[in-house]
């Protein structure tokens, strides 16, 4: 009859997700010393109540630990439930990518216990779309082509950096070191190129910077008779100090350039240089 009993219970929270082995003890102790009737229509709020010093419940529903200390008054059991449903079709419905803001345990506790509304969750995550359409394109487009980042997981970033995991952060920054190579110097990185330029301190604006530097050198770049090819990976690992033996490279190139131009040889009259593209090699 006992086991009976325990295994009827075990179905019952199963179904609402409710199935720790140690709760399930104490509510089958409870329905056997006749303290909740397991076939009252309010079977699960009544356990939350008699039970709601139960260290599983305090664990589970911390929502209604905070209420309590913030002065609000606990919510039944199915009510936070239904909530929890709720922000959860609200997410899935917006494409956010799993792992945010969809723990029963502890986002949606805390949603509750702020008594956040879903229909402020799908305010929220709106906004989160509306900023990924504001954002610059050419990032979004690095993003999506550089890690597969789906639209939904970008709207989660916008919508709260700080949540998402460091990984997501770096991997935002690399899409930005990217975009600016291809607005500066229509150079397309590689995700290891990206991350390199990422963990060596390269910022949006470092970027910006240097990817403009290279497309304004690329009669440095470029051999002439008798010279290797300085390639564009150098390039980029010069330019931006992850390569000492290429900036080496490039500095005596330049030296060389200069020299040259100024003794009027060979590189001045088949390049037939402007004067400001002079300007430029000889820095």
């Amino acid at each position: 009859m006992a086991e009976t009993l325990t295994s009827t219970i075990k179905s019952v929270l199963d179904s609402f997700k409710l199935g720790d082995t140690a709760f399930i003890d104490e509510v089958v102790s409870a329905i056997t010393n006749e303290r909740v009737d397991q076939n009252s229509s309010t079977f699960l709020d009544d356990i939350g109540v008699l039970l709601s010093d139960s260290p599983y419940l305090k664990t589970r529903f911390s929502a209604n630990e905070t209420r309590k200390k913030n002065n609000l008054p606990p919510l039944p059991l199915t009510q936070i439930l239904e909530l929890e449903n709720s922000y959860t079709s609200v997410l899935q419905g917006a494409g956010m990518p799993a792992g945010f803001y969809d723990d029963p345990a502890t986002d949606f506790q805390g949603f509750i216990a702020r008594n956040t509304s879903p229909a402020e969750i799908k305010r929220r995550v709106d906004e989160g779309y509306t900023a990924v359409k504001n954002a610059d394109p050419e990032v979004t487009k690095q993003f999506k082509e550089l890690y597969g980042i789906t639209e939904g997981e970008l709207a989660a970033y916008f919508l709260d950096p700080t949540r998402q995991e460091a990984s997501i952060t770096k991997s935002m920054e690399s899409a930005q070191i990217a975009a600016e190579g291809r607005l500066a110097a229509g150079i397309q990185l590689g995700v290891g190129q990206a991350e390199e330029l990422q963990q060596a301190g390269v910022t949006s604006a470092t970027a910006r910077k240097g990817f403009a530097d290279i497309a304004a050198q690329q009669e440095v770049f470029n051999p002439l008779q008798g010279e290797e090819a300085i390639t564009q990976a150098e390039q980029i690992g010069g330019t931006f100090g992850t390569n000492t033996a290429a900036a080496q490279r490039i500095a005596k190139r330049r030296r060389q350039r200069s020299a040259e131009f100024e003794t009027g040889g060979g590189f001045a009259r088949t390049n037939q240089f402007a004067t400001e593209g002079l300007r430029t090699v000889g820095q």
